[in-house]
């Protein structure tokens, strides 16, 4: 789950009234008292309780829940520097990014551009140059927690496709020379 805007600006902690360090048992003891209190049934009509039973059961949804609660501490501990990459990657960002991903793909087409590199390929699988594409991509899913996206992490990734290069056949030779024995 990604951090929304409400993590940098809440202390859901004070909202249920225990210490960042409580135990799971504790957290949920006070979020219980405290959403039987202002639970809409008991206060029929009191705007204000009902307001503060939503507020409570928000709070009781991030740190209730064991994943959530580590994310939103790692937020919480990393503070400003958190939010300089919400919105659209960059500082200032508001929501025009939401919902949209990064390609490394983009980012060295980008530079490829500015720097007259000419690597960059384009979606139709060609080079800019006007050739073919080397070779297909392999892709990889790679979760990292909040800090070490952050911070930077070394990690090692398996990749596997389903065969050979159709041009080298494994061998890592150029076209129309032969590979190394």
């Amino acid at each position: 789950m990604a951090p929304n805007s409400e993590w940098f600006e809440k202390d859901y902690y004070k909202v249920l009234g225990v210490a960042s360090d409580a135990p799971a048992n504790e957290i949920k003891k006070a979020y219980r008292k405290l959403a039987s209190k202002y639970h809409p049934d008991k206060n029929k009509g009191d705007a204000k309780s009902e307001a503060r039973f939503k507020e409570v059961s928000g709070a009781y949804d991030v740190v209730g829940d064991e994943q959530k609660r580590k994310e939103y501490d790692e937020v919480r501990r990393l503070g400003p520097m958190a939010g300089a990459f919400g919105g659209g990657g960059f500082p200032g960002g508001g929501n025009r990014g939401a919902g949209r991903s990064f390609d490394v793909g983009d980012l060295s087409d980008l530079l490829g551009g500015i720097f007259g590199g000419g690597g960059g390929t384009s979606s139709a699988g060609h080079t800019r140059t006007g050739g073919p594409r080397k070779g297909a991509d392999l892709a990889a899913t790679l979760n990292l927690s909040f800090s070490d996206a952050v911070s930077g992490v070394t990690t090692s990734v398996h990749l596997s496709s389903d065969g050979a290069c159709t041009t080298c056949f494994g061998s890592g030779a150029a076209p129309g020379t032969q590979p190394d024995v």
